[in-house]
């Protein structure tokens, strides 16, 4: 049939032989849990501590995988011992750098997720001071630091088939390995955990550990926090990248990290319900904050046009330069900084496209301090040397490869939208992410259809017929333009990702758009 046709057509347009094991991995798919580096040891440390009731600290980090991770290792010790203390970091704090040691006086051991410090200093402290500590991370390792000699370290970057596999991932695998101990079964009921940090860290769904660990995880939802999250909508690799891991973000960007660590470890429903509502409330707040600064944001953009780098600073207490930068790249298409004044220097946030690591750029500049990810990044430049770095960028920087065109999977007519196909398409999607994106569909012959909106004028709907409702969140553009074309049957094309389920009531076919516009 049509549907199937078109079903098989993008995944092997995609690379993909083995259909029906890519999208059903299955245990075998894992990789042994003795694989990862020291996990025995770190079995036996954690077994020491529950057998003589030794206080366990769990430092959590402050993104998805992070307070996914924590949690996973928190609730599984619960099934063994109640002396457990859980921290998080504060802002964008990491790991131990910062850190004042003195809270953790009282801890025999502390449990550090999803955080790797660049250097041993700070776990040698913690060694002097009667307390040992055990790693479970996937960042990159330092050479000729000696964390073997303070820490136990396991990580998926010490010689693991998978480098792929996030914090939440390797916290997930020790709780199996405690379970082969233990002769148990709890880390079954973290899995769905597992899942969220992998997708909310954007590691690569094509690696099939990583597709096993998620697809078990979108099974069932145990979690209470994740469940009041979702709400009714399917849960998916979608959902967690664009419902749970916005929320969690949210409020790390506005200060209130320790809400996203108690939502996800209550249990009592009226608890979860004020934890997530106040984590929401952070995300509105976060959108009043960017709405607030985006005007004169906008306007600094617009007067560097013609800049191989857009330099912007912001005036905010909260962290949401990195969330700017996001917005300004996709609008601008080349390298952004989005600053604050902290004192002598300036800081914040490093967006880029069109280069292969700006980061290591910034650093070569011998100007800037840039950490993080090859094209998003932290950055810190004295006030005294911001010049002299702009400077270096528009002599050093190649001109960009800008090319904004998005690639899409299949070209369809609206009249080829039916249900059997928008399912289908479900099948790919459930479980993408990284170098394994949602199913981008082109679709064209629009020329008959009702203009509708939603939340007042903020979403626009086109409904080319009853069944199917093309939606473009965010419209920033005319309402009255798109019933004009409507009233003159104008050809509308889009460019969007399909899907289905209930609107109020009714149950729909839904295209959510990445691009609408009229054929010219």
């Amino acid at each position: 049939m049509y549907e199937d046709e078109v079903f098989d057509t993008i995944l092997n347009q995609r690379g993909i032989e083995n259909v029906e094991h890519f999208l059903n991995p299955t245990e075998e798919d894992l990789l042994p849990l003795d694989s990862l580096f020291r996990i025995d040891e770190a079995y036996q440390r954690v077994d020491f501590a529950i057998t003589n009731n030794e206080c366990i600290g769990i430092l959590f980090d402050t993104d998805l995988d992070g307070i996914t991770s924590g949690t996973e290792m928190t609730r599984y010790l619960r099934h063994f011992t109640t002396n457990i203390k859980t921290y998080i970091d504060e802002g964008k704090m990491h790991g131990l750098i910062g850190q004042d040691l003195d809270q953790f006086n009282g801890i025999d051991l502390l449990i550090i997720v999803d955080s790797l410090d660049k250097d041993v200093s700070q776990y040698r402290k913690l060694k002097e001071m009667g307390i040992d500590t055990i790693i479970l991370d996937h960042h990159a390792i330092k050479e000729n630091e000696s964390y073997d000699e303070v820490s136990i370290l396991v990580s998926s970057q010490r010689n693991y088939e998978n480098p792929q596999l996030p914090g939440a991932g390797v916290v997930w695998k020790f709780c199996k390995y405690l379970d082969e101990q233990y002769i148990t079964d709890y880390a079954d009921e973290l899995i769905d955990l597992a899942a969220c940090g992998i997708v909310g860290d954007m590691m690569d769904m094509t690696v099939m550990e990583n597709r096993y660990i998620v697809s078990k995880g979108l099974e069932k939802i145990y979690n209470p926090a994740v469940k009041k999250i979702v709400g009714g909508f399917e849960f998916n690799s979608t959902a967690i990248a664009f419902s749970i891991a916005p929320i969690v973000n949210a409020s790390n960007r506005m200060g209130k990290n320790d809400v996203a660590m108690k939502a996800f470890l209550e249990d009592e429903n009226k608890k979860v319900l004020a934890y997530v509502k106040e984590l929401k409330k952070c995300k509105e707040d976060q959108n009043i904050e960017v709405d607030r600064l985006l005007p004169d944001v906008l306007e600094q953009c617009n007067s560097q046009s013609d800049k191989k780098i857009i330099i912007t600073y912001i005036d905010t207490p909260y962290g949401i330069s990195g969330l700017l930068g996001n917005k300004l790249l996709e609008k601008y298409q080349k390298p952004i900084l989005v600053l604050k004044d902290t004192g002598e220097n300036y800081s914040g946030s490093m967006r880029a496209v069109g280069v292969d690591d700006f980061r290591k750029i910034c650093n070569e500049s011998g100007l800037a301090k840039c950490d993080g990810h090859e094209l998003a990044a932290g950055i810190t430049i004295e006030k005294s040397d911001i010049d002299r770095f702009a400077l270096y960028i528009e002599e050093t920087l190649p001109e960009l490869n800008t090319d904004v065109s998005v690639d899409v999977d299949i070209r369809l007519d609206v009249s080829d939208i039916t249900r059997k196909l928008v399912e289908n398409i479900k099948k790919i999607d459930r479980i993408s992410g990284t170098n394994f994106k949602p199913v981008k569909v082109f679709i064209n012959g629009i020329n008959e259809y009702e203009i509708g909106q939603m939340s007042d004028y903020k979403h626009l709907v086109v409904k080319p017929n009853d069944y199917l409702q093309i939606i473009k969140w965010n419209f920033d553009g005319s309402f009255d333009e798109m019933e004009d074309h409507s009233m003159m049957n104008d050809e509308l094309e889009v460019v969007c990702t399909l899907d289905s389920g209930f609107l109020g009531r009714k149950f729909v076919l839904k295209a959510v758009c990445d691009e609408i516009k009229e054929v010219a």
